[in-house]
């Protein structure tokens, strides 16, 4: 291989600096724009993880009032079915009170006539 003179020489180490340094140069600006667009899509699948988070807390929420709603309205209405039929067996109670109340009345009026009859 042929001997370039000194001078000859650091032009070219010079000019081989010049070139990886350019080279250098421009893969790190295309990978500070590939670091900077992968920030930016990881900062967008927190905000969307986030959003979903929040969306899901809501209806979560959402269910369990609805669920509380449902669960009170059930407990109310067995309450009062509870209290009517509660309601009808007393009546029923009462009346059939009654009745007995009256046949004791008869039976006792039947046995005061008959007790007379035979005095």
């Amino acid at each position: 291989m042929p001997r370039l003179p000194r001078s000859d020489q650091g032009g070219v180490s010079e000019a081989l600096r010049t070139a990886i340094e350019r080279t250098f140069d421009a893969t790190a600006s295309s990978a500070s724009q590939t670091g900077d667009r992968a920030r930016e899509l990881l900062d967008e699948v927190v905000r969307r993880g986030e959003e979903a988070r929040d969306e899901a807390a809501r209806r979560i929420e959402g269910a369990r009032d609805d669920a509380t709603r449902r669960l009170e309205g059930a407990r109310d209405d067995a309450a009062r079915r509870l209290e009517d039929a509660r309601d009808d067996a007393a009546r029923r109670i009462e009346a059939e009170l009654r009745n007995l109340s009256e046949r004791l009345e008869q039976l006792e009026a039947a046995v005061r006539g008959s007790a007379k009859e035979n005095s």
